[in-house]
């Protein structure tokens, strides 16, 4: 079990045209060790040797992007695309409806028209009829989706359509879920967990279902820097549409996890509640929502525009930052490790 002393600093800048500066939060976790004794030394004082190493190099960052809602095949996905395109990321997480009935599209190939054509730089070990984009184009898989309520109404027959069309995490990651439907996977400092918040999920959707003992136990195996937790329907969410969805109010907190990113609100919102933060990540493309009274511990909120997260991993820290289409960054949350 890994023990780290976490802060969580926001970095709080005033954005153009919203008269407001966020505010911080922290977390602590309990360190393996409190003390450590100071040992007494003589000056040494003989010449350096000249096979003696230099310490190894630091780890360059990795980033990766953050979409959510994006699967309708218009002018509004082909911006988001073209945002995180721009930062050339590793890989990308997707918080669910990953395809809606106005993409088109026929069998497997509906995910063609929503997925394949936009993300297909990061897609691998997929199977599809389509013809938007070729099979296999990257070298390892770097798409990683959740499910949303529109893969199950709208990618009929579902979720077999879905689940043929993706491979995940992939042939080339470990998964100990045993299925597709919900897995986790690790990209160097984070270990991922995806989740099937759809009520449809065989294993259940309560704080006590089979897919929550298995989310709970692999928390508490995790070695990662940092635990990420991805689903469609956000635990805390202040949209005028849907709002809180309760039963996937987990205690995701207690059982080990630094981050919540959820989707199927169509807004962006970040939340800090429990101790940790929860990001709502909803305008990859589909129709923006509104927004109702702010739920307890809700710090940022956007809906005025499309757009994406922008995350960067160093050795230390781990950023969520969220930009329009327009470039304009909107909100910059930053967790470090100590």
């Amino acid at each position: 079990m890994r023990r780290w002393s976490l802060s969580l600093l926001l970095v709080a800048a005033l954005l153009p045209g919203l008269g407001s500066v966020t505010g911080c939060a922290a977390r602590t976790r309990q360190t393996s060790q409190e003390t450590r004794a100071v040992t007494p030394y003589l000056l040494d004082t003989t010449e350096p040797s000249e096979t003696a190493t230099s310490p190894p190099p630091a780890t360059p960052p990795v980033t990766f992007a953050v979409i959510g809602d994006y699967g309708i095949d218009d002018a509004h996905e082909r911006a988001v695309s073209k945002l995180v395109a721009s930062w050339n990321p590793a890989y990308v997480i997707a918080t669910g409806d990953d395809y809606y009935k106005p993409a088109g599209g026929k069998g497997t190939g509906k995910y063609d028209e929503s997925t394949g054509a936009y993300y297909g730089k990061w897609l691998k070990d997929i199977r599809t009829t389509g013809s938007r984009h070729p099979v296999g184009k990257a070298p390892v898989n770097a798409f990683f989706p959740a499910m949303g309520n529109h893969d199950y109404s709208d990618a009929t027959p579902s979720p077999k359509t879905y689940l043929t069309y993706f491979k995940l995490p992939g042939s080339d990651f470990a998964n100990t879920s045993g299925n597709e439907r919900y897995y986790d996977f690790v990209q160097g400092r984070i270990h991922f967990f995806i989740l099937n918040s759809n009520t449809q999920e065989p294993a259940g959707t309560s704080s006590t279902s089979k897919q929550a003992k298995w989310l709970k136990a692999q928390l508490a195996t995790s070695t990662a820097q940092w635990n990420v937790v991805v689903d469609h329907h956000p635990p805390y969410s202040s949209d005028s549409k849907h709002g809180s969805t309760r039963y996937m109010q987990w205690p995701f907190a207690q059982w080990g996890a630094d981050v919540v990113i959820s989707g199927h609100a169509h807004t962006y919102e970040r939340i800090m509640r429990n101790g940790i933060v929860y990001f709502v990540n909803g305008l990859g493309g589909a129709g923006r929502y509104g927004f109702k009274s702010p739920v307890k511990g809700s710090v940022d909120r956007y809906r005025a525009n499309w757009g994406a997260q922008k995350v960067t991993a160093t050795e230390t820290t781990l950023t969520l930052e969220f930009y329009n289409v327009n470039g304009v960054r909107k909100d910059r949350f930053e967790l470090t490790a100590k």
